[in-house]
């Protein structure tokens, strides 16, 4: 599946990014050249499982290196009409470009090859570029509680508790954390650094607070029919 982002500035100029959420990744130790700041060794996560004796890259890096270029010496607060299409429907919005940028690095970091994030990458095929912290949760939830669903189904032992997926967000705040490291180094301007920052206050407040917020969209909750006895 393809999603595509239009940036559209008020001085005319359009940036393109066509996401595939199934692409192929890139060669483990290819030998092509790429930015420093894409090294797997440069401001490496402190919990990534990669070796650099296979990965030469950041795959993230690698995926999110035309975004981090293009929008390197923009300022957060520049407006732009932001587009977003996916092959269901299209999606509009006058924005700033932080906001943009934060679903468009939240997509490509999801369906990257780095083995914490693409965890995510289910959330690719209902991806929503504008959700409030509500419908974060209530997709993030859903999506976690089919799994374990059909874990149980299968004879396995769910987590009816959540603990995985709060451990998950956990996991995705420090991630973010130093990738953030990587952006800051290839960005002139905060538009990059403060769509990074932004992601990591997202999976801050997942985290954090999950349970309360679970409560406070309760109302959203579909309730069963009686069963029969």
């Amino acid at each position: 599946m393809t999603i595509a982002y239009a940036f559209k500035l008020d001085d005319g100029q359009v940036f393109t990014f066509e996401v595939d959420t199934e692409r192929t990744q890139q060669a483990r130790f290819d030998k092509v050249e790429h930015p420093f700041w894409t090294k797997l060794e440069f401001q490496k996560c402190t919990l990534c499982p990669l070796s650099s004796e296979q990965f030469r890259h950041c795959p993230a890096a690698l995926d999110a290196k035309k975004i981090t270029e293009t929008f390197r010496a923009m300022l957060s607060y520049v407006e732009v009409t932001l587009e977003v299409r996916t092959p269901e429907r299209t999606y509009v919005k006058r924005t700033d470009a932080q906001t943009g940028l934060r679903a468009l690095f939240g997509l490509v970091m999801a369906t990257s090859g780095c083995p914490i994030l693409s965890r995510l990458k289910g959330l690719a095929r209902t991806h929503l570029p504008f959700s409030t912290m509500e419908e974060t949760i209530f997709r993030t939830v859903g999506g976690y509680l089919i799994q374990q669903f059909l874990v149980h189904k299968n004879g396995g032992e769910p987590d009816w508790e959540l603990k995985g997926l709060n451990l998950l967000y956990e996991q995705l705040q420090e991630v973010n954390r130093c990738f953030k490291g990587r952006i800051d180094a290839a960005s002139e301007q905060d538009a990059n650094m403060n769509a990074l920052g932004s992601l990591i206050y997202l999976a801050m407040g997942v985290s954090f607070s999950l349970e309360a917020q679970l409560q406070e969209i309760q109302h959203l909750t579909i309730s069963p029919a009686p069963l029969e006895k």
